[in-house]
């Protein structure tokens, strides 16, 4: 029995306008979970749940792919210390990739300004800004 394409009646301006809402809906709960994972990591929650580390925890428990996980930590940990962070993943300022790309680089005194430099830049984008600091 073939499944039918639930989307293939939907109007297309109704369409994009879902598109639209569910990416909105979707840097929000991937902000909440980097800071989720921000408070795991920073209390060792994974030791507790048998895992030697945050990354073990988010591959094996989680089952987040390596990228996945790393990006995320990445994003977590650098946001504990800058949490406008997470206010430009929820709103799409930035994408996990510029944070953890951003993230080695950034200090109280620089923030700002590179985090302006960065916003809605693509991934290589990003690493030519690294690359200049």
């Amino acid at each position: 029995m073939e499944m039918k394409n639930p989307l293939a009646t939907v109007p297309d301006d109704e369409l994009l306008q879902r598109l639209v809402g569910l990416l909105h809906q979707s840097r929000r709960t991937e902000a909440s979970l980097v800071a989720h994972i921000g408070e795991a990591d920073a209390r060792r929650l994974y030791a507790r749940e048998a895992s030697p580390s945050m990354f073990a925890y988010c591959t094996e428990r989680l089952h987040l792919s390596e990228a996945e996980a790393y990006l995320r930590i990445a994003a977590a940990r650098a946001s504990r210390e800058h949490p406008v962070l997470l206010e430009m993943l929820a709103d799409g300022r930035l994408h996990l990739t510029a944070v953890a790309k951003l993230a080695p680089h950034l200090t109280a005194e620089n923030r700002g300004a590179l985090l302006k430099r960065a916003t809605h830049k693509s991934k290589r984008e990003v690493e030519e800004l690294v690359a200049e600091v």
